[in-house]
């Protein structure tokens, strides 16, 4: 949880929102700051997404000083970083990374009225997942037996040159030699080696840190602690909308993996919730949904992709859409605890989504899932 001195910030209602654009080089550099030239966007960050983050900006333009080319800041090459945040008592302000982005189309208005430049700005993500560059020019091997977190380091820095990163310690072998040919794309070479972990994934997050990063596991859930508490009694909560997902409720997974040609074997897991809960077996049968992953080479490996399956299907029987008075501390997959009894929403929640408006009354909703134990 953020510190006290935040929350109280946060929560008070004498505060102003700010927004901020750090204009960078190719290189991460500052080579500019604004924050009196953004009149409106959107930003929209989804969890179920490797490509997790994405902005639309309107700037004013009076002084053409985002014409494309013309401008030292719209190269094609450059970066934004943007920051949101509060504003509070004498000129005091609280700022939080939204995020680093690539330039998009950009798309300029002029009317006798209105100079304005539009910016679509996109998750650096897609500079490996070929929709702006990252295909392959030469043909990747990975041998087997190397650890995947070795392996994910080496084309971080060998082909994807970035030097903002983060790894999880991985200590997994690749079961197979891995081979990507001309033409794949980074993002496909390291998805794959995701999934051979069990369960890991790839992601710029709000710094603009590339990481390789464990999802969040049942013992995650039990020990991580609550981010923030939301209640009709809180000063930033609006209203919330309570879905439960009867139709897609399973609570059976089985998870086929690679069948195993020299010994016979077909690798195989199931995860099951027999907890007595509403939705378990034992009180409203089996609901099975079944997984063919030929990627995955082990029991161990088939048994943490259905646990996470089970995990999510557990999840996903409840989500929440929570709409906010902004609070730009939130991260995705973090959990909150949420309470409304005039809809029945009690306990804690997964951050699936956040989506939020730059306006001096923006508004913030949350996507959710319920968090339940197995």
């Amino acid at each position: 949880m953020i510190p006290q001195s935040e929350q109280n910030i946060i929560n008070s209602n004498i505060k102003n929102f700010v927004y901020e654009i750090d204009w960078l080089d190719s290189l991460e550099n500052v080579i500019d700051n604004i924050n009196i030239d953004v009149i409106s966007g959107n930003v929209n960050f989804d969890d179920g997404n490797n490509n997790k983050r994405s902005v639309d900006l309107t700037l004013s333009n009076l002084n053409k000083q985002y014409l494309p080319f013309e401008s030292s800041k719209m190269q094609i090459n450059n970066k934004i970083r943007l920051k949101c945040g509060y504003k509070y008592g004498s000129n005091q302000t609280l700022i939080y990374n939204q995020g680093i982005y690539v330039l998009g189309n950009p798309s300029l208005l002029s009317s006798p009225s209105q100079k304005e430049a539009t910016l679509q700005l996109l998750d650096k993500y897609v500079l490996i997942d070929g929709t702006i560059s990252g295909s392959l020019k030469n043909q990747y091997i990975i041998p087997v037996g190397t650890r995947i977190d070795a392996a994910v380091k080496s084309i971080i820095t060998d082909i994807i040159g970035e030097t903002n990163y983060i790894v999880d310690e991985c200590t997994t072998l690749t079961p197979y030699t891995i081979t990507k040919e001309i033409n794949s794309t980074i993002s496909e070479l390291l998805i794959e080696l995701c999934t051979v972990a069990g369960n890991y994934q790839v992601f710029y997050d709000n710094n603009g840190t590339l990481r390789f990063k464990k999802v969040i596991t049942i013992e995650d859930i039990d020990s991580s602690p609550i981010s923030y508490e939301y209640s009709t009694d809180s000063g930033l909560y609006l209203q919330s909308t309570r879905e439960v997902k009867w139709n897609d409720i399973r609570n059976s997974i089985v998870v086929y993996g690679a069948y195993d040609e020299d010994t016979g074997i077909q690798y195989k897991a199931t995860s099951q919730d027999f907890t007595g809960s509403r939705f378990s077996i034992d009180v409203i049968g089996e609901r099975p949904k079944i997984f063919e992953l030929n990627e995955l080479y082990s029991n161990e490996l088939c048994q943490m992709r259905s646990d996470y399956e089970l995990l999510k299907a557990i999840q996903a029987q409840e989500q929440v859409n929570l709409d906010l008075i902004p609070n730009f501390s939130t991260n995705l997959n973090e959990i909150i605890q949420v309470t409304d009894a005039n809809n029945g929403i009690s306990g804690n929640y997964l951050i699936q989504s956040i989506t939020y408006d730059l306006s001096y009354d923006s508004k913030m909703t949350l996507g959710l899932w319920k968090v339940r134990n197995i």
